[in-house]
């Protein structure tokens, strides 16, 4: 079974996000803040989720990135996807494919698209281009 932790606290996108994600054979599961997606983490063995979903902007500006600093220090294997509004902000994508990076961010998603029902997965590299189709990250 491929499971999947959706981190977020927005029902409409983190619905979309699910039916999206199970679409492609994953059962989610979901948490309303960034402290419940880490005591869910936590709360099984380490490689449950295959993936984690979150917002960058929960219960506080920056709750989602204190989160994936907790992910990547506990070693998360998976692969790690971050969907925000941030990303389509003049600039704001290659600023965040900058300092993500650090976090064991694998890709970016905007908001948009996920609300389109056509997300499009950014690469965290830099210059990488988007694509429709979403595969983990072999070895993350």
């Amino acid at each position: 079974m491929k499971r999947l932790l959706i981190v977020d606290d927005n029902d409409k996108y983190a619905r979309l996000l699910d039916s999206h994600f199970s679409g492609l054979g994953y059962v989610s599961e979901r948490a309303v803040d960034a402290a419940e997606g880490f005591r869910m983490f936590e709360s099984h063995p380490r490689d449950y989720y295959r993936v984690l979903v979150t917002d960058i902007t929960m219960e506080t500006q920056l709750a989602g990135v204190h989160m994936l600093g907790r992910f990547k220090r506990a070693g998360f294997p998976g692969t790690v996807v971050v969907a925000s509004t941030g990303f389509d902000a003049p600039g704001g994508m290659p600023l965040s494919r900058l300092l993500l990076r650090f976090y064991g961010v694998h890709f970016l998603i905007p908001k948009t698209t996920v609300l389109k029902e056509a997300p499009l997965f950014y690469p965290i590299e830099l210059f990488a281009a988007p694509r429709a189709d979403f595969s983990e990250i072999a070895g993350a």
